[in-house]
């Protein structure tokens, strides 16, 4: 029915100068989204989005466009001529496709091309003229309406619409650099990655598990986890999963049970830390939240930074858990994170772990831990690679079969 949508944005719009490169990414976005199934092209302020030959604006196709971060707003429109008879009978074709025959409306024109002999104040007047004779049942309501009809006169294209559809806005991904999300099983760090990808970043996830505690399942929910988030994520989507428990069973053999959890931290960021870099990213992303667990308070968070040099991305810090669990339903990603399959910590999760560290005890207590650097490394070479497209995973393999790690 609809011959193509418009699409609307918020922050692109107060770009300067390189306002045409975030309006390039979203455009690309959209169709790497949407399988190439659709052209789009730019028209001050809008963009056009087109369905190519065969292909219809359906749910499914609006669904997709809706998980495009940098969209504000997205509306299924009817081109039409730049004559007024053509305008009214658009609006009437709609209004009687959508058995829209009681309630109230407001007519939305706006004229910005000029040529156009008719002054937007008369073809508001004139067009809900015509409504009200032809719709007797329908009365206008200028400040809340029902249905709000949209026409807009431009020198490139003109069209009418009435849906108006919310999405997320933000910026596209890829127009924010590139960051590796510390991908646990539960509900928080798949929060904090949308969060991200919402602000344009590009990313993979590193999750660690530890054999024999954890079992396929527990990778069965990170990858799922994964599945979801790529969703919302127009390029392939990389997950390194990594095996920890011989760095854990080192830990444990320090007899510092209540230490151990953060010990634990700093390890996994180290690695996390060596796979990002090696996946080209400039910056580590968790899922902390501050005084949340005994691992998030501020000193020990302090601790945990101490153990890598790359900026570290905290977007939950000041979330209220609410807050978190909100957004993950929002998502989707709650139900698939409250499965029943414990990640790695919880595996080795001491009884009373310590709410207070200093970066400099924790490094001496590493200095202590026999081949601490090559067990980490070995754990890297050893672990899995999930790559996602889509919400499917088209291709796995272990790390030493295709890659090699540069640890200069």
């Amino acid at each position: 029915m609809y011959d193509f949508v418009v699409i609307k944005y918020s922050e692109i719009g107060t770009k300067g100068k390189n306002r045409r490169i975030f309006e390039n990414k979203l455009m690309n976005n959209i169709v790497l989204q949407l399988d190439h199934n659709v052209s789009a092209k730019k028209i001050y302020g809008r963009i056009i989005i087109t369905p190519k030959e065969n292909k219809k604006i359906d749910s499914t196709m609006l669904n997709n466009l809706k998980r495009v971060f940098g969209i504000k707003s997205i509306s299924p429109a009817l081109k039409v001529e730049k004559n007024y008879e053509d305008i009214k009978n658009k609006i009437f074709f709609l209004l009687k496709e959508k058995n829209i025959a009681t309630g109230t409306f407001k007519i939305d024109a706006r004229r910005t091309d000029k040529t156009f002999p008719i002054r937007s104040f008369d073809l508001n007047k004139n067009l809900g003229e015509d409504v009200l004779n032809e719709f007797p049942n329908l009365k206008v309501d200028v400040h809340n309406p029902d249905y709000l009809i949209k026409v807009e006169i431009r020198q490139e294209l003109s069209f009418v619409y009435f849906e108006n559809i919310e999405c997320y806005a933000g910026y596209p991904v890829g127009a924010g650099g590139k960051a590796s999300i510390m991908l646990s099983g539960g509900i928080d760090s798949p929060v904090a990655a949308w969060l991200m990808m919402k602000r344009g970043m590009k990313m993979n996830a590193i999750s660690f598990y530890s054999p024999p505690s954890n079992n396929e399942k527990t990778i069965m929910k990170l990858i799922e986890l994964s599945k979801k988030l790529s969703e919302y994520y127009p390029f392939k989507f990389y997950h390194y999963i990594v095996p920890f428990t011989n760095v854990q069973m080192a830990i444990k053999k320090l007899n510092v049970e209540s230490y151990s959890l953060i010990l634990q931290r700093r390890s996994m960021l180290r690695i996390a830390s060596k796979i990002a870099k090696h996946s080209n990213s400039s910056a580590l992303i968790t899922g902390e939240n501050l005084g949340q667990v005994a691992s998030q308070t501020l000193e020990n968070m302090i601790t945990i930074s101490d153990a890598t040099d790359m900026l570290i991305l905290r977007p939950l810090v000041g979330y209220e858990k609410l807050e978190i669990v909100k957004r993950s339903q929002e998502i989707g990603t709650y139900d698939i994170s409250i499965w029943p399959y414990k990640d790695s910590c919880v595996a080795f999760l001491p009884k009373t772990p310590a709410t207070k560290s200093f970066p400099d005890k924790m490094r001496k207590y590493e200095e202590k831990i026999e081949n601490l650097s090559n067990l980490e490394y070995e754990a890297i070479k050893n672990s899995l690679v999930y790559i996602i497209k889509n919400g499917e995973v088209i291709e796995n393999y272990s790390f030493l079969e295709k890659e090699v790690l540069n640890l200069d």
